[in-house]
């Protein structure tokens, strides 16, 4: 057989696609490597039209037995990686269909549950950089009772970790060391509907130009310009 006439053979044997997702992690969801290979023979008939592929000849091209692969196929189905159903065919006669939606749901629940942990991974990585970031600025440890005001912040109120470094920005700039003053701002800015960071610096940006010309008029020439606290009490808490 010439190259060209084995190149023709090949692309009308047709050619069987497999998702990265379940060929690089079939064994998570519970697949062995025997089942996958019967998964990929059933496949590839179906993928050319033939819903109901001989199990004779799977047996063969895997180097099976017969009753092994009906085994497996069965074990597929306990394993809920497959469904099958007895439908008649034009002739009447009934021939067992093959359903992998079950399959493609598992695939489906990894994929979210691996997006799930990264997400919760970044949320814990963003509360320890908000602790580091408040201890830093606060001077000392954080007591329990703190802690738990923050996770309250991050968990039930579900400020943006951001919008809390921000808070703690101010908190500092206007020499309000507790814990008070900060919910304050935070609570202020959620009434206010500042929600993102980006939200804040636009209403930080308007707040300091309604003050420039206040402040140019009472400050020297010469004279840097000092960061106006976006929130501003009457008095401070102790």
């Amino acid at each position: 057989m010439s190259e060209a006439d084995l190149f023709v053979k090949m692309m009308q044997e047709g050619t069987t696609t497999i998702s990265n997702l379940l060929l690089h992690h079939y064994h998570e969801i519970g697949m062995s490597t025997s089942e996958l290979m019967v998964f990929l023979e059933l496949r590839s008939y179906i993928d050319r039209g033939d819903v109901n592929p001989s199990i004779a000849v799977i047996a063969d091209h895997l180097g099976a037995e017969t009753d092994q692969i009906y085994d497996l196929i069965q074990q597929l189905s306990n394993d809920q990686f497959l469904k099958q159903t007895l439908e008649k065919n034009e002739q009447g006669k009934e021939e067992t269909h093959y359903d992998f939606s079950p399959l493609w749901h598992k695939l489906a629940r990894l994929l979210e549950k691996g997006r799930q942990q990264k997400q919760h991974a970044q949320q814990q990585n963003q509360r320890q950089k908000l602790f580091t970031a408040i201890q830093a600025d606060f001077g000392r440890v954080l007591n329990p009772t703190e802690m738990s005001i923050v996770n309250d912040w991050l968990d039930k109120d579900h400020y943006d970790p951001q919008v809390i470094e921000l808070a703690l920005r101010e908190t500092v700039l206007s020499g309000n060391y507790n814990f008070r003053y900060m919910d304050r701002i935070l609570a202020s800015w959620e009434q206010k509907g500042l929600k993102t960071p980006q939200a804040v610096a636009a209403e930080q940006k308007r707040f300091n130009e309604r003050r420039r010309p206040m402040a140019n008029n009472t400050q020297p020439k010469n004279s840097p310009a000092s960061h106006i606290p976006i929130f501003k009490l009457n008095s401070k808490d102790e």
